[in-house]
């Protein structure tokens, strides 16, 4: 195993410690967003060549932490009108790291030969992300759900025969409808 697979591993395990505490309400979305945002930040950063599921894995993470981190930050500054700016910054941050999320979960589901996936709609607290956010699950690997609104991947599975229309409460719905 490389280095670079290490690495990935190594962050895979002090994640789920993360996913543990939470789940065990030993910390708020917020304080395991701040956490899941330094562990990434301990990394060398998302890999640049994604052949493994560990990296993909690492690389959604990352990015998802940070488009959540950044969301974080946009939505403190729409609170005080006079950071229209700030907003604006980290809104447009959040989003671009939810795109290369999305990417990165389009190489997931090639690396996974779109084999052992399900993926749905899920039910929401949330109006705005009710009837666009959906779940996939890769089902033989651990704590691997990973969540999306892109037309595309849900286009893709779609077309894959991988997606159920029938919408669900999501695996960790306790997380997705907990605000930060």
């Amino acid at each position: 195993m490389d280095t670079e697979n290490r690495q990935a591993l190594k962050f895979y395990k002090r994640r789920s410690k993360l996913i543990a505490d939470y789940t065990r309400g030993e910390m708020s979305k917020r304080e395991f967003i701040l956490n899941n945002f330094q562990l990434a930040h301990q990394m060398s950063g998302p890999y640049v060549r994604v052949d493994s599921f560990e990296k993909a894995l690492f690389n959604y993470q990352y990015y998802n932490c940070m488009a959540k981190h950044y969301s974080m930050l946009a939505g403190q500054c729409k609170k005080n009108k006079k950071n229209k700016r700030s907003y604006n910054h980290y809104s447009s941050l959040g989003n671009s790291f939810y795109e290369k999320k999305d990417g990165v979960v389009c190489r997931i589901l090639e690396l996974l030969n779109y084999e052992f996936i399900q993926a749905y709609p899920i039910r929401t607290d949330s109006k705005r992300l009710d009837n666009k956010l959906f779940e996939i699950v890769a089902l033989r690997q651990k704590e691997a759900i990973f969540h999306s609104m892109s037309p595309k991947i849900r286009k893709i599975l779609c077309d894959k025969g991988l997606f159920d229309i029938n919408k669900r409460p999501s695996l960790i719905s306790k997380y997705i409808n907990d605000t930060y």
